[in-house]
């Protein structure tokens, strides 16, 4: 799944190396959970009203949890792309992030907020964001590795 020629080792840095790695395992994980409970949700939904409240999952549907896997699945896509050097990436990955963080308060409002989850998105698109210095721009003749 993940290519790398030696040209693309030397130029990743160790903080994009560490960010990625991290990323790809929260977004596939989160994808994973969240797909599931999308196709599973009666015992999603019971078992979320076993460990919160009845009230917290009456607002929940599969399309919420489809949603959330959605996105995750987006963020994902765009580590990829940053694996590989590619600027698109930061803007795919910062993208689905904002959704992830906003999608529950939006659609469940502000008892979704969550200090830990505000801190940790802040701190990697600002790792990101440091790290985006060395990702190139996507040109014609890279064009062939958007079909891989």
């Amino acid at each position: 799944m993940i290519s790398e020629s030696p040209h693309e080792m030397k130029r990743k840095t160790v903080l994009l190396e560490a960010l990625c790695l991290l990323s790809f395992a929260g977004s596939t994980i989160g994808l994973l959970l969240y797909l599931l409970a999308a196709l599973f949700f009666d015992d999603a939904a019971g078992l979320i009203s076993h460990l919160s409240s009845p009230q917290q999952t009456a607002e929940l549907s599969p399309l919420y949890f489809s949603l959330l896997g959605g996105f995750h699945l987006l963020s994902l896509w765009g580590v990829y792309r940053m694996w590989n050097l590619r600027r698109t990436g930061f803007f795919l990955y910062t993208l689905a992030q904002t959704a992830i963080y906003l999608l529950p308060l939006l659609w469940l409002g502000k008892e979704a907020f969550s200090s830990a989850i505000t801190i940790f998105t802040l701190l990697f698109i600002t790792g990101y964001a440091i790290s985006f210095l060395h990702l190139r721009g996507h040109s014609l003749e890279n064009s062939r590795t958007l079909s891989r």
